[in-house]
């Protein structure tokens, strides 16, 4: 009788706290198909509830409502984050999602919310506010009435039922409460880990004030162009066998053998700031210290005698500033194409960078140049990432099995590959004009999952697939190059099917240039002959080849 009547009072505070925390990992746990560790967490979480309202009803009746107030609106946000999180990408609040919130942008986070909150999603949303509304309006419980027997027996079944699959959560299911129970509690712990790689950003700042110390430095090669795409899913290209044709300048340059298009290479990470603290540094997923404490290629490439550019489509710094910010800090040169607090609807294409590219051009250092160009590339909304001259597919062009809008977000995915192809194959031209010593490097952060596994487009480090982590990597070289250097292009055209993975870029970038420090490792480097090509791939602690590749992991 004393549940019920507690129930009565504290009822919708009862039901909007459990909504709260128990929502999100119940949906997790249905399109994890678990349904009994579901029902079990569940029935914990009631219990739990219960056990709160039971202690905040023992408080003052003003100390009571201020305290429901504080807690509901401190459990709504993260309610919100993973709700929006389980929806899309299948996982819970974790390092990486936290991550991508503090080093996005207003203008990225706009973009988001455009991209996957459509008609069906803001339907839901107001589906799920309306009837929020009508229960804290109504109070529906307030009006059921039971006898004394009735009310036996209801709290009885609710404590049995609850204590038993409570029971049967802690010995079959102890998984589920792990880490954490609470959304709050996930972003809570997660926070301070991303909290505290921001602060390992400002870190590695400092570290980069202090010159590297070179083994050797027989660098010749006058220009170095590194191209880093973006949210580019090498399945999606023509040139990688994709049925549609939205490579066609690349494709072209591999039928005459102009570039070498390596086959089985993955990022390390599928969001852009983990990425980039290793594919320009020393740490890779084997490392024991932290990233920041290894040397990186910027520095390295300055000490070795290279004017160094940071040419840039992506916004100047996140939220907090972000890892691309600090390496065109510390780059001789560095452009940005627009400030950090653009907010501009439509985006701005990759073909803005080609002025940037033509200006480091005409005022490059006479002997060594190294550049770094970073694309916006295939990075949603898709349809922002190229103009409305490239629109070449529609929804009727895709063979995948989905429905009509998923379809036409497809299409427009491609279509910004097919941009891409345009603009990656510009910045090489630009450079053959020359006529000097050049080779261009292109490898973008991180993939991209559109539709292809699973109802969700986009990336997340929680719940990995191939598609996320699976790149392109191609490398030109000028004909002067190739006069130059011809054993280094043999190097690199047999290595085009070796094994890689980017968290080891660093070593391959060293061997090409001839520059090598205390931290070199030849067995590391795609291109060398001491290449280890039985290396094991790990993406969130996932072996690639035996986990991820043939789609174990979903």
């Amino acid at each position: 009788m004393g549940t019920c009547r507690l129930l009565e009072r504290q009822g919708g505070f009862y039901l909007a706290f459990f909504v709260f925390n128990c929502l999100p990992m119940c949906c997790y746990m249905v399109m994890k198909k678990n349904g009994e560790a579901m029902f079990s967490f569940a029935c914990f979480m009631l219990l739990i509830n219960l056990v709160i309202c039971f202690l905040i009803d023992k408080l003052p009746l003003l100390a009571r409502r201020i305290l429901k107030i504080l807690l509901l609106a401190a459990f709504f946000v993260p309610f919100v984050i993973e709700g929006v999180v389980v929806y899309n990408y299948t996982a819970l609040i974790g390092v990486g999602v936290v991550a991508s919130l503090l080093e996005t942008n207003m203008k990225e986070a706009g973009e988001f919310v455009t991209m996957y909150m459509g008609a069906q999603e803001w339907i839901l949303v107001a589906l799920l506010a309306s009837g929020g509304a009508w229960l804290f309006l109504n109070k529906p419980w307030r009006k059921l009435h039971f006898d004394q027997t009735g009310k036996r027996v209801l709290t009885s079944c609710l404590l049995v039922v609850t204590i038993t699959y409570t029971v049967i959560l802690f010995s079959l299911h102890i998984e589920v409460l792990w880490d954490t129970m609470f959304p709050m509690q996930r972003l809570v712990l997660s926070s301070s880990t991303a909290i505290d790689n921001i602060r390992a950003y400002r870190e590695l700042s400092s570290h980069l004030d202090a010159d590297v110390e070179l083994t050797r430095n027989d660098s010749k090669i006058k220009n170095v162009v590194f191209i880093l795409g973006e949210s580019t899913n090498r399945n999606h290209m023509h040139l990688y066998g994709y049925y549609l044709p939205n490579t066609p300048n690349l494709d072209d340059m591999a039928a005459r053998g102009e570039i070498s298009v390596f086959r089985d290479v993955v990022s390390p990470h599928s969001t852009t700031i983990a990425v980039l603290s290793k594919l320009f540094t020393f740490c890779n997923h084997e490392s024991d210290k932290p990233w920041y404490e290894y040397s990186n290629l910027i520095d390295i490439m300055n000490s070795a005698g290279y004017k160094t550019y940071w040419l840039s489509n992506q916004e100047s710094s996140g939220i907090w500033g972000n890892v691309a910010q600090i390496y065109a800090a510390h780059s001789n040169v560095s452009h940005f194409t627009r400030i950090r607090d653009s907010r501009e609807d439509d985006g701005l294409e990759d073909g803005a960078l080609f002025p940037l590219v033509d200006e480091a051009i005409a005022q490059r250092a006479e002997d060594k140049n190294f550049y770094v160009v970073h694309l916006m590339g295939g990075h949603g909304l898709y349809y922002n990432r190229f103009p409305y001259i490239f629109t070449k597919f529609t929804k009727d062009d895709i063979q995948l099995e989905v429905n009509e809008a998923q379809k036409t977000v497809i299409a427009q995915y491609d279509d910004a590959l097919y941009y891409n192809d345009y603009i990656v194959s510009g910045i090489i031209d630009k450079f053959r004009c020359t006529g000097e010593d050049s080779i261009v490097v292109y490898v973008p952060d991180h993939g991209e999952a559109v539709y292809d596994e699973g109802g969700f487009t986009g990336h997340i480090e929680e719940n990995p697939s191939r598609h996320m982590i699976e790149i392109p990597v191609i490398i030109w070289a000028s004909d002067k190059f190739k006069e130059l250097h011809p054993e280094k292009w043999a190097a690199i055209q047999a290595a085009v099917n070796n094994p890689y993975m980017t968290d080891d870029m660093i070593h391959t970038m060293l061997d090409i240039v001839d520059v090598q420090t205390a931290g070199y490792d030849p067995a590391r480097s795609i291109i060398n002959r001491q290449f280890d090509v039985s290396r094991p791939r790990f993406f969130d602690d996932k072996n690639y080849d035996t986990e991820i590749k043939n789609g174990v992991v979903q």
